[in-house]
């Protein structure tokens, strides 16, 4: 075989070989990039309110805690307010009660909870029923952009938490506390 044949081989392969590349380099590129999954954490600050039901008052409790979203951040209140770390602090919300979902409406935090936060012996009396309420409300609204708060069982808008607190409307917190 004569130098020159051998030459233009070799100059064929090349120039296949950069081909074969540039196809496969073209075919990455239009693939959509993978988002890292990863989402920072970030601290919250919150006042959380539990009912003294004896002074017939809100003991205010500053809290931080870490979380990747608001939802993540309601949720821990959530569970936190079901039991104070103190004896003389009464829970703001039933133990059995779960949260179902979580979701913002401009400056109103609607929750969705089980049946189990209506439980009439928890909210029995005028007073007792407006503090815990309220201790959640006073909560949930130290939450940046926070107003409000509207409450759903199951979806629904329930009766009047103990014949007393009527959960119609979202509830502001209540400046007397």
């Amino acid at each position: 075989m004569r130098q020159e044949t051998k030459i233009l081989l070799v100059a064929f392969a090349v120039v296949l070989v950069a081909l074969v590349l540039a196809f496969f380099a073209m075919r990455a590129s239009k693939r959509p990039v993978q988002q890292n999954q990863a989402t920072t954490m970030q601290v919250w600050q919150v006042t959380l309110c539990y009912p003294d039901l004896k002074a017939s008052k809100l003991v205010k409790l500053s809290l931080s805690v870490g979380a990747t979203s608001m939802e993540r951040v309601v949720s821990e209140i959530f569970e936190r307010l079901k039991s104070p770390d103190s004896p003389d602090l009464s829970p703001a919300i039933p133990a059995g009660a779960k949260l179902l979902s979580v979701r913002r409406e401009g400056d109103i935090l609607v929750l969705d909870v089980s049946n189990e936060f209506t439980q009439p012996e928890f909210w029995q009396g005028s007073d007792v029923a407006h503090l815990r309420l309220q201790a959640l409300v006073h909560t949930l609204t130290s939450l940046p952009q926070i107003r409000a708060v509207r409450i759903l069982v199951n979806g629904q808008i329930p009766e009047a938490l103990g014949g007393h607190e009527e959960l119609s409307e979202p509830i502001e917190p209540d400046p007397t506390l």
